[in-house]
């Protein structure tokens, strides 16, 4: 069964306000990577009520490298459990396989790590190359993990 058959494909609009709220759920994470970084290396700053965290060199990398592990986990486990992010059920799209099944856990993990291939240089121009390119706009990601998003 083609996916892209039983379900209406979903372009670059959709996908990118869905992309949109969820950047409100890894802005929420990058908090939790630095504080997390911050706290394991003594760099936690609690006065007066306020936590301030200065993180630079290997620590402020490190952060950076909890806060993306944090992003593609959010992505790929709600993918592969649900089909939908936060802001893929908000608009009512989901990532189904080629099948038209929800992704298995590695083609979910597959097309979120390529995510950041996709977000190069920036402004996720790959993604949206590889989008216009494609028949069904499937980004890199997509293409490489056999999945596609649907309108639900």
């Amino acid at each position: 069964m083609d996916a892209t058959r039983e379900h209406e494909g979903c372009g670059a609009r959709l996908r990118g306000i869905a992309m949109a709220i969820d950047s409100f759920v890894w802005f929420g994470l990058l908090f939790v990577g630095v504080y997390v970084v911050a706290a394991l290396t003594g760099q936690l700053e609690v006065a007066n009520g306020s936590v301030d965290a200065s993180l630079q060199g290997a620590p402020g990398l490190a952060a950076v490298g909890v806060w993306l592990a944090l992003g593609i986990a959010y992505h790929a486990l709600f993918e592969w459990r649900t089909g939908r992010t936060v802001g893929k059920a908000l608009v009512r799209i989901r990532v189904v396989s080629e099948d038209g099944t929800t992704p298995s856990i590695g083609a979910s993990l597959a097309r979120n790590v390529l995510r950041l291939v996709d977000w190069l240089p920036v402004f996720y121009v790959v993604g949206l190359a590889t989008m216009a390119l494609s028949t069904n706009s499937r980004r890199l990601g997509d293409r490489l993990a056999g999945t596609t998003v649907v309108r639900t």
